[in-house]
């Protein structure tokens, strides 16, 4: 099977990559503008570990499309402790995956994997965390993708966590037993500092995790 993952380095993206290694795989990374680009190096790491093929995409010249607002890609916003809605990167999958869909199309993949879970899909106000996480989202845009291209060619099917009904617990399970050393390095946190800080919604999500998967978590956090 020929697989593309987007990959971004974080903890769920890099488990699901590993449930590919023994494929044909790539993992496709993007820099979109965002402060915590250390999550890079891991999907190189990654990459060079298990000999997959590597494709760093450079949209950073968009990120201005995200508005002021945006935690994650705002120089001049603070990355607040906890969530709130300013650190959903508005549509962010589905950018991600137009570009890798086309990839996939015109490079002959069977499937591209996100690591959208389903706890990105809590309810938070009557709507979900993060609404590109969604199951429903991804079939939609997988049925707009075949609908967009010849009848003729290879259908390319999209594969995430959440669409298999998995937790960013079962994603630390399985990762725990594939290869533990890869899962400490992965990067969650929202922020690019010598350690992963902790406290924002993406480090405490991260603990939150491990401690429900009953795995010891050997991060190194600031607090």
């Amino acid at each position: 099977m020929k697989v593309l993952v987007i990959c971004s380095g974080g903890l769920d993206s890099v488990s699901m990559a590993l449930r590919y290694i023994e494929d044909e795989t790539t993992l496709m990374t993007f820099l979109y503008g965002q402060k915590a680009t250390k999550e890079i190096l891991v999907v190189q790491r990654l990459a060079e570990k298990y000999h997959l093929g590597f494709e760093l995409m450079d949209i950073s010249q968009l990120k201005a499309i995200f508005g002021k607002e945006n935690q994650l890609t705002n120089d001049n916003a603070t990355v607040e402790d906890g969530y709130k809605k300013s650190v959903v990167v508005p549509l962010r999958n589905a950018m991600f995956l137009q570009v890798a869909m086309i990839y996939a199309y015109s490079h002959g993949f069977d499937k591209v994997v996100l690591g959208s879970h389903m706890d990105d899909c809590t309810l938070v106000d009557g709507e979900y965390a993060f609404p590109d996480c969604s199951p429903a989202f991804f079939k939609a845009f997988e049925l707009a993708m075949d609908m967009g291209t010849f009848r003729g060619e290879k259908h390319v099917k999209v594969e995430t966590a959440s669409l298999l009904g998995l937790h960013k617990s079962d994603l630390i399970r399985f990762a725990a037993e594939k290869d533990p050393e890869i899962l400490m390095q992965t990067w969650s946190c929202y922020k690019n500092g010598e350690h992963q800080c902790g406290v924002c919604d993406s480090c405490r999500n991260r603990k939150a995790a491990f401690e429900s998967a009953g795995v010891e978590d050997l991060t190194e956090y600031e607090e």
